[in-house]
């Protein structure tokens, strides 16, 4: 699988400044999720112009959260800070290091705000129509892990299961110990293309959520459905990464993930069964022929 595996600079501009194909594939995955949410605006007969807006406050949003929620999960690497070089890093994206988890509540955050700015917009609606996209990216998006050999899952030593897409050839694989020391070096071993696992469950999600979307009448069901998959997919595959983040013998991430699924899925049942009121598209919604003046 190596040979396959590219280099993780790209190229250089100007002989100094390094461009990373995990960049180049995140921003191809913002543009395919954009591209989604821009059709299925026109299905929703939404202003083009409110799209448009809508992104120059999510993209930002959600990639800044998604690097504070890396930094919180990996605080040791970046605290105590000693300069200002030290605190620059929390924010050096180029660096490496983001968390989707954090880029949710961010992208619904910049979504919030816009709506703030626009009057007249259902805010609900607009969530749901951007499910499907942030799933689809981020599914596209795991690419880049691949590229840089990230976000595996334990080791494979059977030679008849060492083969892609079911495991994938990793140069370095560092062992730490309990107290955190390095023990040993792994090269050239084989270990589960958990990232390649996450791609196919997400984009069967994509496929799930644009079904629900074109079939409910009802708000946030759309939005429930993708963080209820979401967190489902990110939970099993936090049980076998190899860098979850575990506390005290707890995985962290698939305890959160569990719970925010759960809740997700009975705000679900809630929508669905009327018990939570929630506004109808408004697309569907029948607007009275006012009569003409006579």
């Amino acid at each position: 699988m190596n040979d396959l595996l590219l280099n993780p600079v790209a190229f250089t501009l100007f002989g100094k400044i390094s461009v990373y194909w995990y960049g180049i594939i995140i921003t191809g995955a913002i543009i395919a999720g954009t591209t989604y949410v821009f059709f299925d605006c026109k299905r929703r007969k939404k202003n083009i112009d409110y799209l448009l807006t809508l992104f120059l406050w999510v993209v930002p949003l959600a990639i800044l959260f998604a690097r504070l929620a890396y930094v919180l999960f990996h605080v040791s690497d970046f605290f105590p800070v000693n300069s200002w070089a030290d605190f620059g890093e929390i924010f050096n994206v180029r660096g490496g290091g983001i968390s989707i988890l954090g880029a949710i509540p961010g992208g619904i955050l910049g979504a919030f705000i816009n709506g703030k700015i626009h009057k007249g917009i259902n805010f609900s609606e607009v969530l749901d129509m951007l499910a499907p996209g942030m799933i689809l990216g981020q599914a596209l998006g795991r690419w880049g892990n691949f590229v840089n050999q990230e976000l595996y899952g334990a080791e494979i030593t059977n030679p008849s299961l060492q083969w892609f897409p079911l495991a994938v050839k990793i140069d370095e694989h560092y062992v730490y110990d309990e107290t955190g020391k390095l023990v040993n070096i792994l090269r050239d071993h084989w270990f589960q293309a958990t990232f390649f696992y996450e791609m196919v469950l997400n984009l069967i999600g994509f496929a799930v959520i644009v079904f629900i979307g074109h079939k409910t009448k009802k708000n946030l069901v759309c939005l429930f459905a993708y963080v209820a998959w979401y967190c489902v997919v990110r939970a099993i595959m936090e049980s076998i990464r190899t860098d979850a983040v575990v506390v005290g013998g707890v995985h962290i991430g698939v305890v959160g993930c569990s719970i925010a699924a759960g809740i997700a899925v009975v705000f679900i049942v809630l929508i669905l069964t009327g018990v939570l009121k929630t506004k109808t598209p408004d697309y569907l919604v029948v607007k009275p022929i006012e009569p003409e003046d006579e």
